[in-house]
């Protein structure tokens, strides 16, 4: 299904196949729906997935613009994400100076999301590798363009689109029922996506993390090196 494929089927949903300037619904409108459809969708099922790698700067690695969500970190071949992320608001708690427990927070900086380490977490220079979650960022324009999405999936921000376009014109059952029907799509995106690849939450006590000895009291109880 390409983007033209896209626009008849909204076309059907809306029972409107005029799409002129002085319609109801203009071609340039059903265009923008359906592209913030795609994202929409991205966000919501987290069915496109990525990979980015490059060498942390600054103690701080830069997102890439179609990042939504990190699925696992990895810095100098040990894994980051999950384990050593904290609030910003813990800056004081958690800072040590020279420390060997590596810990991040997110921040958007100068328009950029980043990943900033603490100081003293020794990842200046290292190799980083990360594996995430994206979203389209080129908007579909010409009939040919093709969604990121798996042609399984298509249909769903179709019906995001739809139900859109009857919310603003006050036909709110016809909006949710096709949401409904958007939600089916991100169930079997799930299921399907959730099959490619193992996702399991590992416990994380604060002593060896991938080789780094912590002597942090992260989780409230005492550590190695803390007895």
């Amino acid at each position: 299904m390409d983007f033209e494929e896209q626009l008849e089927f909204l076309s059907e949903l809306l029972g409107d196949p005029n799409t002129s300037t002085d319609d109801m619904f203009p071609l340039a409108r059903r265009k923008k729906a359906i592209n913030r459809g795609e994202i929409q969708f991205a966000i919501d099922s987290l069915a496109i997935r990525e990979y980015a790698t490059g060498t942390v700067e600054n103690n701080t690695i830069i997102l890439p613009i179609n990042w939504v969500e990190t699925f696992c970190l990895v810095v100098d071949n040990k894994v980051i994400s999950g384990k050593r992320q904290m609030p910003l608001k813990d800056w004081g708690r958690f800072y040590q100076g020279d420390s060997d427990d590596p810990t991040s927070y997110t921040w958007e900086i100068s328009g950029a999301r980043t990943i900033t380490f603490m100081d003293g977490s020794g990842f200046d220079g290292k190799t980083y590798k990360l594996w995430y979650f994206k979203k389209q960022t080129v908007a579909m324009d010409a009939l040919t363009d093709e969604s990121l999405l798996y042609d399984e999936f298509r249909e769903g921000p179709v019906y995001w689109a739809a139900a859109r376009m009857f919310q603003q014109i006050g036909k709110t059952e016809l909006s949710n029922r096709y949401l409904q029907q958007y939600a089916v799509y991100l169930s079997k995106a799930h299921n399907q996506i959730g099959k490619e690849y193992v996702n399991h939450e590992s416990a994380n006590p604060d002593l060896d993390i991938g080789g780094y000895n912590s002597t942090t009291d992260h989780q409230g109880q005492c550590n190695r090196g803390l007895y």
